[in-house]
């Protein structure tokens, strides 16, 4: 082995054993126990073993990961001892070439089945039978979910007809009052859905941005005198309120979200694909072309 140069090496020794795994189920979960750490992939990222071989590296196995991100599949190469005790995750440079680089291949898109977004349970604008459907994960405390909804909304009363737009409360816990507010809408939405965008549109106007920093008491009680303005029944909305109807529809959205994962908002998915450019017309003219 007078040519082979480890490069950007991570080796670490391990003294892990937990009974009732066998030696081969040790390696590959100490190829997947260094990768999150060291690559620093967050909890709810998901990890997929693909396969275990023997390596170049003698004494080693080659255990390729696949790190699924919101937009792409990303491929890993970790080197194991058969111990599963020595580790080593980077660049394995022989004879000038990077076997690491060459075995893990590419990083390739990701493309969803839109039907794990349960879009039956959402309230939808626009219309429902078109070709192209925009999912988007948002909360009514993000500043950047507000502007992303005023583009979101010229959009749809020029292609409305060809759109179909599918909210999903994605609160978030940095951001006061935020689940509180999607437990609202979201309880509004056991009346329908107009009522649902209702209070959505609402939340997000200016006068809404303001009223939504004051007591929930306060946002409470607007949102029942507009629902009844509308000839909504205030009294059902009251009960999902408290029922934990509202709460549930949330929770609904936020275990969808989970699964992509959503790492933050306002994050959109069209056709399958997570879009992480601007989104704006150009883009959506990709989709309605297609």
């Amino acid at each position: 082995m007078k040519r082979l140069i480890v490069g950007v090496m991570v080796l670490v020794i391990f003294f892990l054993w937990t009974p009732g795994f066998s030696q081969e189920d040790k390696i590959v979960r100490v190829a997947i126990e260094t990768a999150r750490v060291h690559m620093r992939i967050p909890k709810a990222m998901e990890v997929q073993f693909i396969e275990k071989k023997k390596s170049p590296l003698v004494g080693f196995y080659s255990v390729k990961l696949m790190v699924l991100t919101p937009d792409k599949e990303v491929p890993v190469i970790v080197y194991v001892d058969e111990a599963a005790e020595k580790v080593i995750l980077g660049s394995l440079i022989i004879k000038g070439e990077d076997v690491a680089l060459k075995e893990a291949g590419g990083a390739k898109p990701r493309k969803f089945d839109m039907r794990q977004f349960e879009i039956e349970k959402s309230a939808i604008r626009g219309n429902r039978e078109a070709n192209v459907t925009i999912v988007e994960f948002s909360n009514f405390r993000c500043s950047y979910c507000q502007l992303s909804w005023s583009k979101m909304e010229k959009m749809l009363e020029k292609h409305s007809p060809m759109i179909r737009y599918v909210f999903k409360h994605f609160p978030l816990q940095s951001l006061k009052r935020s689940f509180e507010l999607s437990e609202i809408a979201a309880s509004a939405q056991i009346l329908g859905d107009d009522a649902f965008w209702l209070i959505h549109d609402f939340f997000f106007s200016p006068e809404g941005q303001v009223l939504i920093r004051e007591e929930m008491s306060v946002v409470t009680r607007k949102v029942e005198e507009m629902l009844n303005a509308k000839g909504f029944d205030v009294k059902t909305f009251k009960d999902a309120l408290e029922s934990g109807k509202g709460k549930k529809r949330v929770m609904e959205d936020i275990e969808v979200g989970n699964r992509v994962p959503i790492m933050g908002t306002p994050s959109i998915i069209i056709n399958g694909d997570f879009i992480i450019e601007e989104f704006n017309d150009r883009v959506l003219e990709r989709y309605l072309k297609r």
